[in-house]
């Protein structure tokens, strides 16, 4: 229903605002640690101060958040120079709407810490996704009356405010003995957190120049090809939403293992979930090749699927690329390690935003991909011969067996597939080639892949 320009002015808005999750510096994370650990211990008391400092800490990022978000609505037409005068005025006043409801999300999203840490993370999956439907349903519903930007962004924005104030109720309601409060404040408390999220606020930090500036970037250098990078960046925050809540579900079981000190189940944790990450990224690696024109016709119609496709399918390998240590970063986390993958993680931001600059500059759009690219390849480079070198006897993960499980395996189980897409511009790509190359992965999926029910029964809890 929008115009290309309108729905670029859409996607940039919904990345100005997506801008506030930087400021969670990691407390999100660490609720769920610690809350998962005064659960096991039954020490309520330690428990409200961990909920009520993070509360109040988020509250105050809350408030930086929206006021960054101001900066940038304020230089936005030095920003996107190129971008129509007549939507100017939309795109601030809509990025100021999204920015506030993520804002307030942001100090709610401690609840949300709360609830994974109760390893009830059907909760937040519930309430997100279902107030997120419901705001999109919403703007389908107001796009037929009114093209105002405006108007969309109060749709989606104040749903996603309802799915965090029922995220809270949940918790309140299932921790009846937690406290909100601020006589729970203790500077102790307020340090411990300070300490722990320092490095997962360098995390956070790098998560954004590894993919939170693409968008950015490719509205500066061509505005109205930032609506269909959008597309294929939705596609992959959709992968990347789902492979998160599976790699957040391990945070709390890896730090009850900790508490127990059963290192080694944490290394064959971790060494299991990534092999499983690596063999879903492939499938949709696939899958995606060969039907993503397809379904993005579907979805958007064939002329913004074919301006789409080329950088979907390098953002997907880019993304299966760093998945593949996800389950590894999640276990650094969870044990308070996290210190150890900071230089990894700013080094692949950097080399990502680098790479992707210089892209958009020689190539448009599509370099920007390929930057992406070239900063997930550095990435695991970094984790599987720095951190996991560093960290080693903490996280007993070495770099020899990562290699094996989480790269190698999974590859040589799907080369059948993958020289099917190699091959297929060459040779007549009938069902038969295909169906002969799915029934040779699978194969060797059951003969080499590890894949045992037993095996991963805490990661299918």
């Amino acid at each position: 229903a929008l115009s290309q320009d309108r729905y670029s002015a859409w996607i940039l808005m919904l990345q100005i605002a997506a801008y506030s999750n930087v400021f969670d510096f990691g407390i999100q994370t660490a609720v769920a640690r610690y809350v998962a650990q005064a659960v096991e211990r039954r020490d309520h008391d330690y428990l409200s101060q961990v909920v009520s400092a993070a509360f109040y800490m988020m509250l105050i990022a809350a408030v930086i958040a929206f006021s960054g978000a101001g900066v940038v609505v304020w230089q936005v037409q030095h920003i996107f120079h190129k971008a129509p005068v007549d939507l100017l005025g939309e795109l601030r006043w809509g990025a100021l709407v999204l920015s506030a409801a993520a804002a307030v999300n942001l100090f709610l999203s401690t609840f949300t810490g709360t609830l994974v840490g109760l390893l009830r993370n059907e909760l937040p999956a519930l309430a997100s996704g279902s107030t997120r439907l419901l705001g999109a349903a919403a703007v389908l519903l107001a796009v037929h009356f009114t093209k105002s930007l405006v108007w969309l962004a109060v749709c989606v924005g104040g749903f996603n405010v309802i799915g965090g104030l029922w995220q809270a109720f949940m918790a309140l309601r299932l921790l009846p003995a937690m406290r909100v409060s601020a006589r729970n404040l203790t500077r102790a408390m307020f340090t411990e957190l300070l300490h722990y999220c320092a490095g997962l606020t360098a995390f956070n930090f790098s998560m954004l120049l590894v993919g939170g500036l693409d968008i950015t970037i490719v509205g500066h250098f061509a505005f109205s090809a930032a609506g269909y990078y959008g597309i294929a960046v939705t596609v992959i925050g959709f992968v990347t939403g789902l492979s998160g809540a599976v790699y957040t579900a391990l945070m709390a079981p890896i730090a009850v293992l900790q508490a127990h000190g059963e290192m080694g189940r944490i290394r064959n944790l971790v060494l299991s979930s990534a092999r499983l990450g690596s063999y879903i990224a492939l499938f949709i690696v696939v899958g995606m090749t060969l039907f993503g024109h397809a379904l993005l016709s579907l979805w958007v119609g064939p002329a913004y699927a074919s301006q789409a496709m080329p950088i979907l399918r390098i953002l997907l390998w880019a993304q299966a690329i760093r998945l593949t240590v996800s389950s590894y970063s999640i276990a650094l986390v969870a044990t308070g390690l996290q210190k150890y993958g900071i230089v990894g993680a700013v080094a692949e931001g950097v080399t990502n935003v680098s790479f992707s600059i210089l892209g958009a500059s020689i190539l448009g759009p599509v370099g920007v991909a390929w930057g992406t690219m070239v900063g997930a390849i550095f990435g695991l480079a970094c984790a599987v011969f720095y951190t996991m070198r560093a960290a080693v006897k903490e996280v007993p993960v070495k770099a020899p067996a990562f290699i094996t499980e989480a790269i190698l395996r999974p590859f040589f189980c799907f080369l059948p597939l993958l020289l099917f897409l190699c091959l297929r511009s060459h040779i007549h790509p009938s069902l038969a080639y295909l169906a002969g190359a799915s029934l040779l992965t699978f194969a060797l999926l059951t003969w080499l892949g590890h894949i045992k029910t037993s095996q991963h029964k805490c990661v299918i809890q």
